[in-house]
């Protein structure tokens, strides 16, 4: 079977809704073991055991749909990337509270709450980036996150560890996230601007601002060149491949 004759019967069964059955079906398009219906619907989380799961519990379909994600990382066609990116844009078009086109995500990124992410146009995560969405996270057009960047929207009580906070995040549109940062709760990350690779952002950044270290603090402002945001060519792939 071709890998455009493999996605087009995963979105027929996706527009059809993931039920346990049509769930039985994906999961044999991807190669993975079988299991049967019983099995798949007694599938959980880990966002169903965590605190905020009875205030925003996954329906039957968000939970398919999120296990879905976590499953093409483990299976040999999620190597893959032809089939693996626009198959993981698919799962967040139908999850995600928002997901626009030209979505790409690399293998090993994971997340909580799908519901509470909104991802406009061609915005890109890479490898083995982490988006706590507990408190909610939005990403602007053309945002890209790299390599094991991290987003947290709660924090603990010292005191009682039961006790949490949560706060949205905000990536603007043009922003770049570089490997290893980590944005914490509450920040705004202004359009264009470029967050330094390691840095900890505890607070908001300026619109095309440049930040680094820990905590995050501003160096300067991002040389554009004159240019307009739209020409700077914020594109993960060579020839725009699967964005637009």
């Amino acid at each position: 079977m071709t890998t455009e004759k493999r996605l087009e019967k995963c979105q027929k069964l996706f527009d059809k809704g993931l039920d346990k059955k049509n769930m039985q079906k994906v999961l044999k398009l991807l190669g993975a073991p079988h299991y049967t219906a019983k099995e798949v619907e007694s599938f959980r989380l880990w966002n169903d055991y965590l605190p905020r799961a009875d205030e925003f519990p996954y329906t039957v379909e968000q939970r398919n749909y999120h296990i879905l994600w976590e499953v093409v990382d483990r299976v040999p066609l999620g190597i893959n990337v032809e089939f693996a990116i626009p198959f993981r844009a698919m799962i967040a078009k139908k999850l995600f509270k928002k997901c626009g086109d030209g979505f790409i995500a690399n293998e090993g990124c994971r997340f909580n709450y799908g519901h509470l992410i909104e991802v406009g146009d061609n915005v890109a995560w890479n490898h083995c980036c982490y988006i706590d969405s507990k408190g909610g996270v939005k990403f602007g057009d053309f945002s890209m996150i790299t390599e094991y960047s991290r987003i947290f929207t709660h924090g603990h009580s010292e005191s009682d560890h039961e006790v949490r906070t949560y706060k949205p995040v905000e990536i603007g549109e043009y922003a770049k996230i570089y490997t290893a940062a980590t944005i914490l709760g509450g920040v705004k990350i202004g359009k264009g601007a470029i967050v330094a690779t390691g840095s900890i952002v505890t607070k908001d950044v300026d619109d095309f601002q440049v930040v680094a270290g820990i905590p995050a603090k501003p160096l300067r402002e991002r040389r554009t060149d004159g240019k307009n945001p739209e020409e700077f060519n914020h594109y993960t792939l060579k020839d725009k491949a699967f964005q637009k």
